[in-house]
């Protein structure tokens, strides 16, 4: 078998979880095993799986008993799966009839250990145009393959089963848990490529639609991760574990990017604790943040003006009246630093793309 595609499974529209499995076995490839982990939904999705299993022997349905969050049901597919090749999609997503068969093609003809592709992003099914499918005459015409560190969206990649074999999700995550999973991969990744070819459909609901769907199966708490609090403590936690990336180095230039990602990411978290209510938990996840800071990001900052102006924001133990204007300050100034660090990514970005590759 070539090619495993993993769907978590919980709380969707269930006309937006048809659409999503129908445009997966209408695939113009057939060679792939479908499996659909259920999370434990409340709501009618592990019936409109079976009825679809009982037609297509391509189909495995796991049925989790508890729900344990998007990364475990990953993870959970992850073990399952047999194919030379792993893709995920989101439950609500749709992917272009040609989707499996062009990436697999890139794949196999390049050696790759990931192919990147690129999203169309949709609010109604109907909305969709016809994608136009990738000249791979002209992408198999490429010489040299230099992989460039890029973020972008997780779902829309295509991974070499056995390069990614022993990563698994960070369970502890309920947001970000995607970001680190490619990181991971991309450092473990020999060769890999990205293309302009938009064959995901990302699906950006409305909220009130998505509001009333909820609201007929279960109470808010429900669909809450714990609320700010939590949300500002995992961010904390991918933020750490961004930071011990270079555990996984396999080439200079992915680490320093890495290296610019989190520090970036940590900024931009930082803001968040100004969204608590109560003082006391703000000053909490301050010392946190700067605990963090001295601990993870300062030694990985080479520049010796942004230790000192970065040292000099977090250094105090208590939140100053002025210290958001600073973060914010930091922020941008942070961004046009890199622009200059990172011309050489931007050019051979900028590069592939005129040249209709990426």
């Amino acid at each position: 078998m070539l090619l495993s595609v993993i769907v978590p499974v919980y709380f969707k529209p269930q006309e937006f979880l048809r659409e999503c499995i129908e445009s997966i076995l209408g695939q113009s490839f057939a060679d792939f095993e479908l499996i659909l982990v259920h999370d434990a939904s409340p709501d009618h999705s592990l019936a409109t799986l079976k009825s679809y299993a009982n037609g297509d022997p391509r189909i495995q349905i796991i049925d989790l008993k508890k729900h344990s969050g998007v990364a475990a049901a990953r993870n959970v597919g992850l073990a399952c799966a047999k194919g030379k090749y792993v893709t995920f999609v989101d439950s609500d997503d749709i992917v272009a009839p040609d989707y499996f068969r062009i990436l697999l093609n890139i794949a196999e003809h390049f050696a790759l250990d990931m192919v990147i592709s690129g999203v169309t992003n949709f609010q109604k099914t109907q909305q969709l145009k016809p994608i136009k499918p990738p000249n791979l005459e002209k992408i198999f015409r490429i010489k040299t393959i230099s992989p460039t560190p890029t973020i972008q969206h997780f779902i829309c990649r295509l991974f070499l089963r056995s390069t990614i074999d022993a990563l698994r999700f960070d369970e502890n995550l309920h947001a970000g848990e995607d970001i680190l999973f490619i990181h991971r991969a991309m450092l473990l990744s020999r060769k890999y490529l990205e293309i302009s070819y938009k064959g995901y459909c990302y699906r950006h609901p409305p909220a009130e639609e998505l509001g009333v769907y909820r609201g007929q199966f279960c109470s808010m708490e429900h669909t809450e991760n714990g609320g700010l609090p939590q949300r500002i403590g995992e961010t904390l936690h991918l933020t750490q574990r961004l930071c011990d990336l270079e555990n996984f180095a396999r080439n200079r230039a992915h680490i320093a990017f890495i290296r610019y990602l989190a520090t970036r990411r940590f900024l931009r978290y930082s803001d968040r604790i100004w969204q608590l209510p109560n003082r006391q938990e703000r000053i909490f996840f301050w010392e946190k943040f700067c605990e963090i800071f001295v601990n993870k990001i300062q030694p990985q900052l080479s520049h010796r003006l942004w230790k000192h102006f970065l040292g000099w924001i977090f250094a105090p133990k208590k939140i100053r009246w002025c210290t958001r204007i600073q973060i914010y300050c930091a922020r941008a100034a942070y961004e046009i630093y890199n622009i200059r660090q990172n011309m050489g990514r931007f050019l051979n970005f900028i590069k592939l793309y005129f040249t209709g590759v990426c």
